[in-house]
């Protein structure tokens, strides 16, 4: 049989892969400092989790977001140099993410894979659509015009406008699930409400909608070669570099001002509040991204900057692999069914396991890539995109 081709290395787009490494990182030390979500049960205020949430929370998945949609194009346009139209296959390719992402979420019903994929196929029908068109839907998608809406209808208490958010009522007794409940009690949770309030959350909030249109903005990205020939815009780099940072300070001062001199402006029982932070806050986590991954770029470009974060690399060549895994042993560590850790440690400690244990994730990338040309869960999702067995796995 002729072996499925495989990408060399050099077709590889490292800084892409490191990028990917970074948002993984940041995922992590998140859900680390959250203990897997029981963070939540009782919050207790720290300067460790404000600075971890301040640099990575609803940034690091938003890098993920769009890396994923210049992935795609990369994918498609591979395919399309070859006279394939790839659009169907990679139906399948979101369907075959969509059931791992459905097992992940079992183990965590946190997890983005299962969220990624059933937006993916929105990316599938943007395909063909003149990136102009895609820009406009972009920015629209990520002004996130339904909070303000809903703003609107709490402010005047249209019916059902105050009622608390469906993700908060499908919560209620998860925390008593995962401190208390035995694994299959977890499992069964995880995978049914779960799953839904997670669903529930990014639309409740503003992470739905800009979720589509972080994926169209970086199928926008991935076709003009933003990250392939960074160099060609370092003057587009800059220009956005100094209005991400005028955009957070705003955003942030504005964020402050309604959580401190202003918070008394609006009703008791009024939800209103609730869906003006999202708003706001969605807007300065869009800006701190954006600074996040132009600073990353411009360090790349650094000999010594590429050496460090070129490190990242392999992690963000395994991302599958390396994400699920953070699940499987991070949710065990702290839940009841397992080790329970979830209310022994402190807000640093858990950080610094997060810390250590996604460095050995690096090392174990490193290690295996220079064995096989893909992580395990990695072959896995292409050999069942091809339907084939024959994809090379063993380097020789």
């Amino acid at each position: 049989m002729t072996l499925l081709e495989h990408p060399n290395a050099p077709e590889r787009i490292t800084l892409v892969d490191s990028l990917r490494g970074f948002a993984l990182m940041g995922l992590f030390l998140v859900h680390s400092i959250e203990l897997f979500e029981l963070y939540w049960k009782n919050p207790v205020d720290s300067k460790v989790h404000d600075i971890i949430f301040f640099l990575f929370a609803g940034k690091a998945y938003a890098i993920f977001a769009m890396l994923f949609g210049i992935s795609f194009f990369i994918i498609m346009d591979k395919q399309a140099q070859k006279g394939v139209d790839f659009r169907l296959r990679f139906v399948w390719r979101l369907i075959i993410l969509f059931a791992i992402g459905t097992l992940n979420s079992a183990v965590y019903s946190g997890e983005v894979l299962q969220v990624l994929a059933g937006y993916g196929f929105f990316l599938v029908l943007a395909y063909r659509i003149p990136s102009k068109w895609l820009v406009a839907l972009g920015i629209l998608f990520l002004l996130t015009p339904q909070l303000m809406y809903r703003y609107w209808a709490a402010m005047h208490n249209l019916p059902g406008a105050n009622d608390k958010p469906y993700s908060w009522v499908l919560y209620e007794n998860a925390f008593d699930v995962w401190t208390n409940g035995s694994l299959w009690q977890v499992l069964s949770f995880n995978i049914t409400t779960g799953s839904l309030s997670k669903w529930f959350f990014f639309f409740d909030g503003s992470r739905g909608f800009q979720l589509f249109g972080l994926f169209l903005i970086g199928l926008v990205l991935g076709r003009i070669g933003f990250l392939a020939h960074p160099i060609k815009f370092t003057r587009l780099r800059k220009n956005l570099f100094v209005a991400a940072i005028l955009g957070a300070i705003l955003f942030f001062g504005l964020h402050y001002y309604l959580n401190g001199p202003a918070k008394e402006l609006w009703p008791e029982g009024s939800i209103a509040k609730f869906y003006l932070n999202e708003w706001v806050n969605g807007y300065f986590c869009l800006a701190f991204m954006t600074i996040l991954v132009l600073s990353f770029i411009a360090l790349y470009q650094k000999q010594t900057g590429q050496k460090i974060l070129g490190l990242l690399a392999p992690a963000g060549q395994m991302s599958l692999t390396i994400y699920v895994s953070q699940s499987l042993c991070g949710v065990p560590f702290f839940y009841g069914y397992g080790l329970g850790m979830h209310d022994k440690l402190s807000q640093l400690e858990a950080l610094l396991i997060g810390i250590i244990f996604f460095a050995l994730q690096i090392i174990f990338a490193h290690w295996w890539l220079k064995r096989f040309h893909y992580g395990p869960l990695e072959w896995l999702w292409r050999a069942a995109t091809y339907l084939a067995f024959n994809v090379p796995f063993v380097k020789r």
